[in-house]
């Protein structure tokens, strides 16, 4: 995923887009992509304990990481401020040594017509090795991106080899009965976002019926309404998954999507609180 912008970070240092803004070449590579409005980060310290958790699975980090990545970003922003585009922070392991890289990335947001009509979804059978741990898959990435563009379609749904629906390829999944009832894979299926927690967290507080069960790609049909979440999507209505078509006009999507961006401004002011 190419970087955006005039400049990124790199190991402590601002370094000015096209010298070399690939990640450092390594190991093993972790990383977040966070959703930034005016240079503020949305929800960071989630970000970083995800990143910090996910590095602790290979790695004993001693260093500051979330320290490391906050100052680099605010340098980032210092350089060049963007009114709202994600950042993704990748931590490049050689050995025991780790490199830090920072950079504004294409961003793309879902149109005032994409929340109204909702978006189409296909299926795509793929797994990750690890759905518990943020690492680089930039063969699944590519070849995702291929069948997204040949197929005209906005996101995939990956499919185990049980024929099992369990994330999206950058974002999480939910289905809505006829009689109100969520349902979404099981926090060990996939890889459990940050707005796919916050938006469970809602929906509980909410009273709204929630299970944690996979749903099979041959019973779509016996759901009336569909959601993604996501960093870039925040809570969009799915349209149609293959030539399954939903309900766009679901209560409970509009209301869970707009809860779930107070939580967002929330997160906001707390991280300029701390500034």
């Amino acid at each position: 995923m190419e970087c955006y912008g005039r400049f990124f970070f790199l190991d402590g240092n601002i370094v000015p887009a096209g010298a070399n803004d690939e990640i450092a070449y390594g190991d093993v590579a972790f990383y977040e992509v966070i959703r930034t409005r005016n240079g503020v980060p949305v929800f960071f310290d989630d970000h970083m304990n995800r990143l910090s958790e996910g590095i602790s699975t290979r790695y004993d980090l001693q260093e500051d990481i979330a320290g490391e990545v906050r100052s680099g970003l605010s340098a980032l922003v210092s350089h060049e401020l963007l009114d709202e585009i994600n950042v993704r922070v990748t931590v490049t392991f050689t050995g025991r040594d780790h490199s830090l890289h920072i950079c504004y990335i294409p961003s793309s947001y879902p149109s005032e017509s994409m929340i109204r009509e909702g978006v189409p979804l296909i299926l795509y059978h793929a797994e990750r090795f690890d759905p518990g741990v943020k690492m680089l898959n930039n063969r699944l990435r590519l070849s995702v991106n291929e069948e997204l563009a040949r197929r005209k379609a906005y996101e995939a749904l990956l499919v185990n080899h049980d024929g099992q629906i369990t994330e999206g390829s950058r974002s999480n999944i939910f289905f809505i009965t006829n009689d109100g009832i969520i349902h979404t894979a099981h926090d060990s299926m996939v890889l459990s976002g940050i707005t796919r927690r916050y938006v469970t967290e809602i929906i509980r507080s909410e009273g709204i019926p929630l299970v944690f069960e996979a749903v099979g790609k041959h019973e779509t049909g016996r759901f009336r309404s569909a959601f993604l979440t996501g960093t870039s999507p925040m809570v969009l209505a799915v349209r149609s998954v293959e030539n399954q078509v939903f309900d766009v006009s679901d209560p409970i999507i509009g209301r869970l999507r707009e809860i779930y961006a107070d939580t967002v401004e929330r997160s906001i002011s707390d991280y300029l609180k701390k500034k």
